[in-house]
């Protein structure tokens, strides 16, 4: 059964007031997550028919082995996000806890492997002092340097083409054309038609211009 983040919000904060060492209540539960007793009450009726947990009319409120199976997942993957975005990615704590909160409820099981594996190869790294991640570090604490698409660049810039983004026939005909990592783009000059924004540019000594779509496609590494 796909469950939905509401529905993972409440195990995960039955979940947690079990973890402090309290009774799950809906008074309690209420105040943790910032919703009326009404509103807990109807939820929790609705999991207890899915077999999430067990809970009488003004009793405590009971994991079964599924829900608290369930909760389990939802805890761990909230804790490893928070850690990732606080550890390898600087975010203050209390980002870390709002971003997590959102995406727990949206990345599968094999996107937090995958994740969980970059920050145990990140660990192994740190440990090892390899010289590719004090590079990457330096990339993340340096914004700026990061690749924009040639639509946002401003009048009269130009870059370095770090990567094409664009899918099927449109990659094709851009790297047929030259457009690859290491290319420079220069002269870049925004106009408005009757069909939409162009841009125009230079590249290997010739003048070119595009759409949006092309246009949103290439990205520059800015001088």
């Amino acid at each position: 059964m796909n469950l939905t983040a509401r529905v993972e919000d409440y195990l995960e904060a039955i979940l947690e007031i079990e973890m402090s060492g309290e009774i799950a209540t809906v008074t309690r539960m209420a105040k943790n997550l910032g919703v009326t007793k009404a509103t807990i009450t109807a939820a929790l009726k609705r999991m207890k028919s899915d077999g999430f947990l067990e809970h009488e009319r003004y009793g405590d409120v009971i994991l079964t082995s599924d829900g608290r199976g369930k909760a389990l997942a939802v805890y761990r993957r909230h804790e490893f996000l928070t850690d990732f975005f606080v550890r390898i990615l600087g975010f203050t704590r209390d980002r870390a806890q709002n971003v997590a909160c959102v995406m727990e409820h949206e990345i599968d099981e094999a996107t937090e492997r995958r994740l969980a594996a970059f920050t145990d190869a990140i660990s192994m790294a740190e440990r090892n002092k390899e010289a590719w991640l004090e590079e990457l570090l330096a990339k993340l604490d340096s914004p700026h340097d990061l690749p924009i698409p040639l639509c946002l660049m401003p009048d009269g810039s130009g870059g370095i083409i770090a990567r094409v983004t664009a899918q099927y026939e449109l990659r094709k005909r851009l790297s047929a054309a030259g457009f690859i990592p290491g290319v420079e783009i220069s002269g870049i000059k925004k106009t408005s038609g009757a069909n939409g924004a162009s841009f125009v540019f230079e590249m290997n000594g010739m003048e070119i211009k595009f759409g949006i779509s092309e246009a949103s496609a290439i990205w520059l590494y800015q001088p």
